[in-house]
């Protein structure tokens, strides 16, 4: 910044306590086009006062840093700001060392040219789970990786509301402020942090799914999934019987698992990894907005804009969009829209086949078994991590009977209806209907699940005042488990005496050419077009969840384990699947993988066809959704991309 420039700057007075050392000045913010956020470790060395205002000189330990002047630091109470401007000291050189006054994790860069004049090695879009294991996995391997997030540490409205989308059908497609957040960590701020891999039969070619196939094996993709465990912290067994249940007809088991990761926020597991790392730069608020070919097909750059108006083009010779289903398909369709032959064309596969799941219950199940019963809870398993079990169908059951991919699990009640007349959900139904209480509960989107739609809260109450001697006994236990536990409990199920719950599917959604993320006529705050979601569910897709059931309840009374009590008539039921099918959480399909580009739009290598140097990490690569949350199997494609991208990297130029 010019003398001439810093004459007409803005000061703006702030506090600043480091180490019970406070610090109180007045340092130049820049009007508000502050480009980019960085993920800087930095210690004081000196503040030299300069005319009327004072600055900091910061020594970074970022090797490939200049030093700079101005210090940023998150409000505390004392100071509302979050964060003041950063102004690049053109003179000096690193000094890393260590010790110093303190350290912080965010800070501004001032200056467009920090990021933007020079040739970056690979880059990263989005800090998601996706994004993040990336560009860890990448660093773990030596390489250097800009990782670009259009969030900040925590949610911001302004620029959250980027995500914004028109939806077909509100019914079917989650609200997106629901189903995404642009923080750093992304959507598993939101999550409910299960983890469950997709199934070997996933990966077959099967009639059902039609032309939607898998160009890798399952064993290619299971290689990578240990890591990817090892990552989220969930434990690596996805398998554990119930003791005292065996039988010869192997159709369906309920020996198959859910896993929790821990912490769920993968921003609060990594963000000191990343601060600390010497390969990885993080910059927050950095939005990308376009992408920028060169001559020969290749990606040249993307361009990146912050809320308040700054913006560049970064150059890089490796590009990973990994900013979640559907705004990694946004950027491929604006880029499209550019040059119509892109990605397949305008009737390629880009933006079709779009995909969540399908879950619900059509009907109850009675156990008759107790300890299938209580197989059924929550447990820590042998590694320390939380499971719970599921009913499936074998692989070889699904193929001959061409059947999709469903899993099962008994419920509680719906804790909204206080028909119910529990205490213990009642109690849970009143803490979640307060917001603030509920919020720290659990996330917006499951709250908003639980809570449903407003009810009789003083009913709630009556059952409360009913069970207080019920609630003391369960209240203590519940709590350490849930909040003071360094391994949390993940949710609540409690067994009853009649064995009997609702029956919650999640089941596979079959890929649809019609079912599209497709790009509207409005624009952001940043001028990129806005998406329009066209989620459909069709009748394919309920008669597989009901033929399952049948085939599930004839298992049931067969091996003696129990039965299905359906809800409604078999007519009935079909409609009943199609009402309450909706998802927009689990973004699938939308560029997907495919062996040629006719059929999709990435290799088994997750590289964009014709395009060398771009490739796609997250859950629109999937051709199939199976019955899987894909967060899991997404982080182990990740890796397994991490993998290969540092193999060939340095064949790559800019």
């Amino acid at each position: 910044m010019s003398p001439s420039k810093c004459a007409t700057a803005k000061m703006i007075p702030i506090s600043i306590s480091l180490r019970g050392r406070r610090v109180t000045s007045a340092i130049y913010l820049r009007e508000p086009d502050l480009s980019v956020f960085a993920l800087m470790p930095f210690t004081i060395v000196g503040h030299p006062t300069g005319g009327s205002s004072v600055v900091f000189w910061v020594r970074s330990s970022c090797t490939t840093r200049a030093l700079f002047m101005g210090v940023c630091v998150q409000g505390s109470a004392k100071s509302r700001r979050s964060a003041t401007g950063l102004t690049r000291c053109n003179k000096g050189t690193i000094d890393p060392g260590s010790g110093g006054l303190g350290r912080v994790v965010l800070m501004f860069v001032d200056n467009v040219n920090d990021i933007f004049d020079k040739i970056h090695h690979i880059c990263v879009v989005g800090s998601g789970p996706v994004g993040l294991v990336t560009a860890l996995e990448l660093a773990s391997l030596g390489q250097a990786v800009t990782l670009l997030e259009s969030g900040l540490l925590g949610p911001d409205a302004n620029i959250q509301a980027l995500s914004e989308a028109f939806l077909v059908d509100p019914q079917r497609n989650r609200d997106m402020a629901l189903a995404v957040q642009r923080s750093f960590g992304g959507t598993s701020n939101l999550w409910g942090a299960g983890c469950v891999p997709l199934d070997p039969v996933d990966f077959a070619r099967r009639p059902i799914t039609a032309d939607a196939a898998w160009p890798l094996s399952y064993e290619e993709f299971a290689a990578h999934l240990k890591t990817a465990c090892q990552y989220a912290n969930c434990g690596t067994s996805f398998e554990e019987p119930v003791t005292g249940i065996g039988t010869a007809d192997d159709r369906f088991s309920a020996h198959t698992l859910i896993r929790y990761a821990q912490p769920p926020s993968f921003g609060k597991a990594y963000r000191s990894t990343i601060a600390k790392s010497p390969l990885i730069t993080a910059c927050l608020g950095a939005s990308v907005t376009g992408l920028c070919f060169a001559e020969g097909g290749g990606l040249a750059g993307v361009e990146v804009r912050s809320a308040g108006g700054g913006s560049g083009v970064l150059r890089a010779r490796i590009f990973v969009l990994a900013c979640g289903g559907v705004e990694t398909t946004r950027l491929l369709l604006a880029a499209q829209a550019e040059s119509p032959a892109r990605f397949g064309g305008e009737g390629g596969p880009l933006g079709r086949y779009y995909m969540g799941h399908l879950s619900g219950d059509i009907a109850d199940i009675r156990l008759n078994h107790a300890g299938l019963d209580k197989g059924f809870d929550f447990f820590r398993a042998p590694d320390g991590a939380y499971g719970r079990r599921r009913l499936t169908a074998s692989g070889a059951f699904q193929t001959k009977e061409n059947l999709t991919n469903i899993s099962f699990w008994p419920k509680l009640p719906a804790m909204s209806d206080p028909s119910h007349r529990d205490p213990i959900l009642s109690l849970a139904y009143l803490a979640l209907s307060f917001p603030p209480l509920g919020r720290a509960l659990m996330s917006e989107s499951l709250r908003r699940i639980n809570v449903g739609e407003g009810t009789d809260r003083l009913a709630h109450m009556l059952n409360v005042l009913r069970g207080i001697p019920a609630i003391t006994r369960f209240l203590p236990a519940f709590v350490h488990r849930r909040m003071l536990s360094k391994r949390r409990l993940p949710g609540l199920h409690m067994c009853n005496g009649a064995r009997r719950y609702p029956l919650h599917y999640h089941a596979e959604h079959l890929p649809n050419a019609n079912s599209r993320v497709y790009l509207s006529k409005d624009r952001d705050a940043l001028g990129l077009r806005k998406v329009a979601l066209d989620l459909r569910f069709s009748s394919a897709d309920a008669q597989a969840v009901v033929r399952t059931h049948q085939h599930l309840g004839d298992w049931l009374k067969g091996t003696g384990l129990g039965e299905l009590i359906w809800h409604d008539t078999p007519a009935q039921t079909e409609a009943k699947v199609l009402e309450f099918a909706g998802d927009g959480v689990h973004q699938i399909g939308t560029a997907r993988m495919a062996a040629s580009a006719r059929e999709g739009v990435v290799d088994r290598n997750c590289r964009v066809f014709g395009c060398d140097n771009l490739f796609l990490a997250g859950s629109a690569v999937f051709p199939t959704s199976g019955q899987a949350n894909p967060t899991l199997s997404a982080i182990a494609l990740a890796v397994r991309l991490a993998r290969q991208i540092a193999v060939e990297a340095a064949t790559h130029t800019a």
